[in-house]
């Protein structure tokens, strides 16, 4: 039996940035309202090279350009999932969430960062386990 760790993107309006530990692990650059973005970004490398210690997961979302609808406030929307796929010796794959999947959209001032979800991770009888998290977000109320 084998784990692999992914992250599913699968909307960004404007843009948003994947950090771990220290690295850009994605980036969608300047991006307006991609519903049919479905992107897998696969971790597992990374989270296993610095399995000794805490392992940190930055997602970045930014609101960087006025919208053109005449509100002085833009539309955000950031998705995505962190997941451990299990492979069996007998050919199985089961899919497991490792948080709660995140799809969030507000309104916000223009040219801010709209989130910076912070997550630590920690191996444990060889599975990586979310320790802590940090979600923050800038948005119109």
């Amino acid at each position: 039996m084998r784990n692999e760790y992914w992250i599913n993107i699968r909307h960004v309006d404007n843009r948003l940035v994947v950090f771990l530990n220290g690295e850009t692990a994605w980036d969608s650059g300047i991006i307006h309202d991609d519903p049919s973005m479905d992107v897998w970004v696969e971790i597992t490398g990374n989270l296993e090279s610095h399995s000794g210690h805490t392992s940190e997961l930055i997602f970045e979302g930014f609101n960087d350009s006025y919208n053109n609808n005449g509100s002085e406030f833009n539309p955000w929307h950031f998705s995505y999932r962190v997941i451990k796929k299990t492979f069996s010796d007998d050919g199985q794959v089961t899919e497991e969430d490792m948080l709660v999947p995140y799809n969030e959209k507000h309104l916000s001032d223009p040219n801010i960062k709209a989130i910076n979800n912070v997550y630590h991770f920690v191996k444990k009888n060889d599975i990586f386990k979310v320790v802590s998290n940090n979600l923050s977000q800038q948005f119109y109320k």
